[in-house]
């Protein structure tokens, strides 16, 4: 298979001869159009796999303990079911694809504790949905934008805080 060979080529450039050896691997631009099966680097930490005609997103044979995920400049439509596995993710970038379909992406986002980077798009429903994202869209994530968020997605709640401040009870 040619992914393989580039693969192979990668890392001999690098002077890795192990698999365990491999915690970088950079398959940009490499024309794939599905995530190749990589579960043999059980150190990879970043992966790029950005500017390629990958669709699907099928990311089950990646390391759970993947840190950075370069995806950006292809053309997946979904997200769904193929991330949330990866719970180690520091920083994420999907941009420049078809993705559809916010709250799935959201869902499958929530159980990465560890994100601090994500350019998925809305900026103040991400905020909202990911607690602890700490930068977005290349900027920091601030306290305001965090009080923005709560009073926009969580608008009885907002309320409700905001009459209990004020010594009184919510009508």
């Amino acid at each position: 298979m040619e992914v393989d060979r580039d693969i192979k080529d990668s890392l001999q450039k690098c002077g890795i001869r192990r698999d365990v050896d491999v915690c970088q691997l950079n398959l940009a631009a490499k024309k794939l159009t599905s995530v190749p099966d990589l579960s043999r680097f059980h150190f990879l930490r970043e992966l790029w796999l950005n500017n390629n005609k990958i669709r699907e997103l099928s990311c089950r044979s990646l390391n759970c303990c993947l840190t950075e995920l370069y995806l950006h400049n292809n053309n997946i439509k979904s997200v769904s079911g193929a991330l949330n596995h990866l719970t180690c993710l520091r920083l994420l970038f999907l941009h420049n694809n078809q993705i559809r379909g916010l709250e799935d992406t959201m869902h499958e986002l929530r159980r990465m504790q560890q994100l601090q980077t994500a350019k998925p798009g809305y900026r103040h429903h991400v905020i909202h949905c990911l607690s602890s994202i700490q930068v977005l869209d290349r900027k920091e994530v601030k306290s305001e934008e965090r009080r923005r968020s709560f009073q926009i997605y969580s608008q009885e709640r907002h309320r409700v805080l905001q009459s209990v401040a004020f010594c009184r009870r919510a009508t």
